[in-house]
C-alpha cells in the first residue's frame, strides 16, 4: 500500500461523524475519500486556516478524475503550506493573504522570504504583494530577484493599485520580448524613484 493510501486510510478511521461536511464533497467524493478530506479540513479549522481552500483542491482534483488518496495527498500539502504561510505572516494575517501566502510557497518561495515581506510591508495587508511575487515567478523572473523586488516595493509603500499596474506592465513587457528579468527590474525602480531607493535585485 502507498504512502498516500495509508495516509487516506488513516484519516478516515480516526474521522468521528462530527466533522462538518461539505455537501459537495459529499456529491464528487467517495466515502474514505470524503471522510479523508473533512478531516483534514476540520482541522485546519481548528488552527484558523483558510478552509475554502481546501475544499475546492478537493473538488478540482475530483473534477480532474485523480484517485482518492491523491486528492488527499493534495489537501493535506495545501493545508501544511498555509500553516507554515500563517506561522510566516503571524496570527493576524487575514484568510486572503494566508491563501496568498500559500501560493507563494508552492510557486518556490521560502517562508523565510515570506516573513521578509511581512516586515517590510508594516502593518499593511499583504495579498496584492504575494500575488505580484507569484506571478512574477511564474513568469519567469528568477525567485531571489522576484522577492527582492517585492520586497522593496513594499518597504517603499508602493500601494496595491499602483503594484497592479505593475504586474500589468510586466506582463506586457514580457509579452513584446522583453527579459524578464529586466522587465521587472526596471518598471519596480521606475515605480519606486517617487517614493523611495531603487529596488536591487539578488544575483
Amino acid at each position: 500500500m502507498s504512502v498516500a493510501a495509508r495516509t487516506l486510510l488513516a484519516l478516515a478511521l480516526v474521522a468521528s461523524p462530527a466533522f462538518a461536511q461539505d455537501v459537495r464533497l459529499q456529491a464528487r467524493l467517495d466515502k474514505p475519500t470524503m471522510v479523508a478530506v473533512n478531516a483534514i479540513v476540520d482541522s485546519a479549522r481548528h488552527a484558523k486556516l483558510p478552509t475554502a481552500p481546501l475544499v475546492d483542491k478537493a473538488l478540482e482534483g475530483a473534477a480532474k478524475g485523480s484517485e482518492g488518496p491523491k486528492i488527499v495527498a493534495a489537501v493535506q500539502q495545501l493545508s501544511l503550506r498555509m500553516g507554515s504561510a500563517k506561522r510566516a505572516l503571524g496570527n493576524t494575517a487575514s484568510s486572503d493573504e494566508i491563501k496568498a501566502a500559500a501560493a507563494a510557497i508552492d510557486a518556490g518561495v521560502s517562508v523565510r522570504d515570506l516573513a521578509r515581506l511581512r516586515a517590510a510591508a508594516g502593518k499593511r495587508p499583504v495579498t496584492m504583494q504575494l500575488a505580484v511575487l507569484s506571478d512574477l515567478i511564474g513568469e519567469a523572473v528568477p525567485i531571489p530577484t522576484a522577492t527582492s523586488l517585492v520586497v522593496q516595493l513594499a518597504k517603499s509603500g508602493v500601494k496595491d493599485p499602483d503594484l497592479a499596474l505593475f504586474q500589468r506592465n510586466v506582463r506586457s513587457d514580457i509579452g513584446r520580448g522583453a527579459d524578464p528579468t529586466a522587465a521587472a527590474t526596471t518598471r519596480a525602480r521606475g515605480l519606486v524613484l517617487r517614493t523611495g531607493p531603487a529596488p536591487k535585485p539578488s544575483e
